[in-house]
């Protein structure tokens, strides 16, 4: 590593760290710091302004951008939005450093289509990857795909294919609502409550409807944060048995999960009904677009046969980086990271929910997808407007629902990920202010 990269890496970490919060020291400073020339501190900030850490006001110094990168007069934005991890907290240096050794590796290949199911290298860290939190697969049953969404696509496609139903839940992934109405997919639903799925209830749908396939996230569900209780499950599995149906399981946030005794489904699955996927991009970034199916074997050619229509191959870089930055030993330390910073947000928020928010039902799992249930005398229009004029950004529940459903609750969700810890109480103020500007009287 050449001494302004090395320079640039520190000075990543003093921001990360917070020795740094608005600007950094003038550059003479830096020369001292370092023990090194103008030049070679000039390269440096200039690696970082290309990292998009940094910009350059000039002839008044070098500022540290805000976690919010979508502009930078956006100081007190206040952003519960999204559950995906914040660019800042991404060691994206790190990642730069994995792309040569990657390119290198694969360059052979860039001119040749890979394996459908994916990279083989690659399926065997993953199934080391499960096997750690003992979930035990066939390699030859891991298919790699640009994310979960495409895994979804796939299956949509089978069920076209055969003409088969899908029940949903409701609420629900907003995207897999999207495939069901822009597809236009055979599908029945379930109107579950806020906290639990009611299994008598749930039997009941599936008994008169019968669903080929059942799409659940049964741990930290999004978007109401709700992990299935342990004979819910057995109950479920036991259902798919008897009524003939697969389980879809998304889990794309199980990294957030420390309990070590939570089984999945496809682990306790004896009868190959379930479906696994699991997605990268809350650890790593979407934009890399990485995800895995483990699937039954009797399902496996059938995707395969359809992933090769509309996407010959997963992107050979991405999977030769995620494969370096896993070998390295970088992925185990970045995800360990994330959810420990995660953590100590989670905390924050729950003490500023108990402090404010006594008066509301919220959910309080301390992991991930928080919601705060709101009465019917809450303005929903008036809600987004009042939290629009204090910089404070939500996502929209009404898109978790497929169109023109008739059951929905209301209610508001909070993410941490890509806030700062020292925002949260202060945001969640805004928010109960919000509230209690909206309501009907």
């Amino acid at each position: 590593m050449k001494k302004y990269q090395s320079i640039a890496s520190s000075l990543i970490q003093f921001i990360d760290e917070g020795y740094y919060v608005n600007r950094l020291p003038n550059i003479r400073d830096m020369m001292d710091f370092f023990n090194v020339s103008q030049s070679t501190i000039t390269q440096a900030l200039q690696q970082l302004i290309k990292l998009n850490k940094i910009y350059n006001k000039p002839n008044v110094g070098y500022f540290i951008i805000n976690n919010n990168s979508n502009t930078l007069t956006h100081d007190n934005c206040y952003d519960f939005s999204t559950a995906s991890t914040s660019w800042t907290d991404f060691p994206i240096d790190s990642y730069i450093q994995c792309l040569e050794p990657s390119l290198w590796h694969e360059k052979p290949n860039l001119f040749t289509y890979g394996p459908i199911a994916g990279s083989y290298s690659l399926k065997k860290s993953f199934q080391e990857i499960l096997e750690n939190d003992q979930i035990f697969v066939k390699e030859d049953q891991i298919i790699i795909t640009s994310g979960t969404q495409e895994a979804l696509h796939i299956l949509s496609l089978m069920m076209i294919d055969n003409n088969e139903k899908i029940l949903v839940e409701q609420p629900t992934y907003h995207l897999v609502n999207n495939l069901i109405e822009r597809l236009k997919l055979n599908y029945t639903t379930y109107n579950r409550n806020l906290n639990d799925i009611n299994m008598l209830e749930f039997e009941k749908v599936i008994k008169e409807n019968r669903p080929k396939y059942v799409y659940l996230m049964p741990r930290l569900h999004n978007p109401l944060g709700t992990t299935m209780k342990e004979n819910d499950k057995v109950k479920l599995l036991k259902m798919a048995n008897k009524y003939a149906f697969y389980i879809i399981e998304d889990d794309y946030l199980g990294d957030y999960e420390k309990d070590k005794t939570y089984k999945s489904l496809y682990e306790m699955d004896n009868n190959e009904c379930v479906i696994y996927l699991k997605s990268f991009s809350k650890i790593m970034f979407p934009g890399q677009r990485l995800g895995f199916a483990v699937l039954p074997n009797n399902l496996v050619q059938k995707f395969l046969d359809i992933k090769e229509i509309i996407n010959i191959q997963t992107n050979v870089i991405s999977q030769s980086i995620m494969q370096t930055f896993i070998n390295s030993g970088l992925y185990n330390y970045h995800k360990n990271k994330i959810i420990d910073k995660h953590q100590q947000k989670v905390n924050k928020l729950r003490h500023s929910l108990n402090k404010y928010f006594k008066d509301y039902e919220f959910n309080d799992n301390h992991k991930m997808h928080t919601i705060i249930k709101l009465p019917k005398t809450i303005n929903i229009s008036v809600l987004y407007d009042n939290l629009y004029k204090y910089n404070v950004l939500v996502d929209d529940y009404r898109k978790n629902y497929i169109k023109d459903y008739k059951h929905n609750y209301k209610f508001l969700k909070i993410n941490t990920a890509n806030i700062s810890k020292d925002k949260i109480d202060i945001g969640l103020q805004l928010i109960h202010l919000s509230l209690e500007k909206s309501k009907l009287f």
